[in-house]
């Protein structure tokens, strides 16, 4: 009885320390050291060329003492006609998820650019700081990359982020040119 009694014990202990353990992972790989560095051409609309239009995102990002990250990410789009929107982020969350990396921060300026004799479109309030995100997509099984981009709406300022601290965003726009390089 005393064996029985022992084993039921052991085996009580040993799963528990397996379910702490495995509830104590996280999801998404967060406590290493990493840098990230980006720079890629996108477009929207599919895994081709978009003469006319140019959306780039350049990501300069670590972690430091295993937890905080920190760094800078710029997401420009240039419109035909010479309309620009640049978009200035605080990375706050550096994440890795099998192969892919994330991204996120505040949105620290938002500038806009017309053609001469164009009104631009209202400043951003002083307050307006939303997350912002950028989830980096290994090649699938067509060799085609994608990123995540969840920006904000700059045409409703009281509109709430479209990204969470340290959750990825869906691949929404293809990656035409460069790529990114993660270090651990």
């Amino acid at each position: 009885m005393r064996k029985l009694i022992a084993g039921i014990a052991l085996t009580t202990a040993v799963t528990a320390a397996i379910t702490t353990a495995a509830s104590a992972a996280p999801a998404a790989e967060t406590t290493r050291h990493q840098s990230l560095h980006a720079w890629t051409l996108l477009n929207e609309h599919g895994p081709g060329p978009n003469p006319g239009e140019r959306l780039t995102a350049r990501v300069d990002a670590r972690t430091t003492a295993g937890d905080q990250a920190r760094g800078h990410a710029t997401i420009q789009h240039v419109f035909p006609g010479g309309h620009i929107v640049k978009v200035e982020m605080s990375i706050d969350c550096l994440t890795t998820d099998g192969a892919a990396v994330t991204v996120t921060g505040p949105i620290d300026s938002l500038q806009f650019t017309v053609p001469a004799g164009e009104t631009p479109p209202p400043a951003a309030p002083s307050t307006w700081h939303p997350e912002t995100g950028l989830t980096f997509y290994p090649a699938d099984e067509h060799g085609e990359r994608q990123v995540g981009w969840a920006g904000a709406d700059a045409q409703d300022y009281s509109a709430p982020a479209k990204a969470t601290k340290c959750m990825p965003t869906e691949p929404n726009t293809w990656v035409i040119q460069g790529g990114f390089t993660l270090r651990r």
